[in-house]
């Protein structure tokens, strides 16, 4: 990115949204469109107020229908507290209704008035649709709305926020559409009936849209979700293992503990995969609860998925602060006899040719490692690799059956399933405790409880953190 570019654009400061946009053309017209509860309000607020919090530009907001005092109660429970920006001079509301009674023309100047008084950098107008009816015809609102890009845009280098009613950013197209440097639409739908809300970007004059749709949440304020990013091996790496719930255990991810409990003591867990997604995308989700077994003196017993091995497993727990050594100690792995694998310490080999065998030499292993390390096991199944090896059938008997030992033993087991072969997550999800689908979206990781039921959630990772552990987010 060229410095001119930079100097053209204003970062919008809202969160997420600067990590897929260089931001808004400063000084520009940014048209916000979407049906009402899509965003479009909370959008706007955090547009002027990380504004004037992180940047120091004064910001108004223009309200044609909600008061001064209904907008900092809403803003508040988003924990944006406006009359503080107030008391420094550095936002100002202006409640449009009662500016109209000296007439549409002669509202709007005053606003733009109040704009070149405070030096205001950034201005709202919600909603550009309300306004629209106040005009005689639709060439005064043109005429009225040229005047004012000219005068708060051109010249008083005012970032101006426009927001309209409508449904898709196809529908009531008009001269602000044509005149807009930038057009945003806002989206609440539904993914098995859980609300998902998209983010799509029409244009963005003068830059680049690397990522026309983008997940983003009203959870605790308006934050955009960008693609998430994996994880990056860094040294040194802060990852304490999160306490254990009453009569659970952690998921090793302290938010996903406050939304779900933890797993529960003698649980098995069904984590449907999207075939789509790679290790990388599914890992963060999974391997912080194999790691605080580890790094509490546990054992692990796994069974890898298909193109996963147990080198590449040894390789992310590094990023979970689990050495070789700890892996190798507190872990055995199964593989089949003609798995091209590095023979490494505590790597039991199978014969696929006798399953009866292949089931009590696991059963026989997770014995003997209880009782010398005092704890029940995690055990990690890759289910597809079973299936390949013993057949849909056998392979669904041998989770079964070894279902009947973590509940007796109060262990904990994991299986990770990508339906790939037909029926089989129909087949295992109605003996598993619970069961989580994980997926993508518009680059976005997320999930969702299928049992229990939960919303979705978005996964987000800082690569640049010394902690590994991912962000859960609810999208809302």
């Amino acid at each position: 990115m060229s410095l001119g570019a930079q100097g053209r654009f204003v970062k919008s400061f809202v969160p997420g949204l600067d990590d897929v946009i260089l931001g808004f053309p400063r000084g520009g017209l940014i048209l916000v469109s979407g049906l009402p509860g899509s965003g479009k309000t909370s959008l706007g607020m955090s547009f002027i107020y990380n504004g004037a919090l992180k940047a120091g530009e004064p910001g108004i907001y223009v309200s044609t229908y909600e008061s001064r005092e209904r907008f900092i109660e809403n803003a508040r429970s988003f924990g944006m507290d406006f009359e503080k920006l107030e008391e420094r001079g550095l936002f100002e509301f202006i409640s449009l209704p009662v500016l109209m009674e000296v007439g549409v023309a002669e509202s709007f100047n005053m606003v733009v008035e109040r704009v070149e008084e405070m030096g205001a950098r950034r201005l709202v107008i919600d909603s550009f649709t309300a306004l629209r009816e106040s005009f005689k015809s639709p060439h005064e609102a043109r005429i009225l709305l040229q005047s004012v890009l000219y005068r708060v845009l051109e010249k008083l280098r005012c970032t101006t926020m426009l927001i309209k009613e409508r449904a898709s950013a196809g529908e009531d197209v008009g001269f602000e559409d044509y005149v807009a440097d930038a057009a945003i639409h806002l989206e609440a739908t539904l993914l098995e009936n859980r609300a998902i809300r998209i983010l799509s970007f029409i244009k963005l004059r003068g830059g680049e849209i690397r990522h026309p749709k983008i997940c983003f949440t009203l959870s605790k304020g308006f934050r955009a979700l960008p693609p998430t990013k994996p994880l990056k091996p860094r040294e040194p790496i802060s990852f304490s293992p999160p306490p254990d719930p009453p009569e659970g255990y952690t998921t090793g991810i302290p938010d996903l503990d406050r939304e779900i409990g933890g797993y529960p003591k003698g649980a098995t867990v069904l984590m449907e995969i999207d075939p789509r997604l790679i290790p990388r995308d599914y890992h963060p989700l999974f391997l912080p609860a194999v790691a605080s077994f580890i790094h509490k003196g546990r054992f692990i017993i796994g069974i890898p998925s298909e193109g996963v091995t147990v080198e590449s497993l040894m390789r992310a727990g590094k990023l979970y602060g689990v050495s070789e050594e700890k892996f190798l100690k507190h872990g055995v792995y199964f593989i089949e006899t003609t798995a091209p694998m590095e023979e490494l310490p505590n790597i039991i080999r199978f014969d696929t040719r006798d399953f009866n065998a292949a089931f009590r030499k696991v059963m026989d292993t997770a014995h003997e490692l209880a009782k010398k390390f005092h704890e029940p096991p995690f055990i990690g199944v890759g289910v597809d690799r079973l299936v390949r090896l013993f057949g849909f059938n056998a392979a669904a008997n041998l989770l079964a059956a070894t279902q009947d030992y973590v509940r007796q033993s109060e262990a904990l087991m994991i299986w990770l399933v990508k339906p790939i072969e037909p029926g089989i997550v129909e087949r295992l999800a109605p003996i598993a405790d619970m069961h989580i689908k994980i997926t993508r979206r518009h680059g976005c990781v997320i999930f969702y409880g299928v049992k229990p039921w939960t919303p979705i959630y978005g996964l987000q990772i800082d690569p640049e953190s010394r902690t590994p552990l991912p962000e859960i987010i609810p999208i809302v």
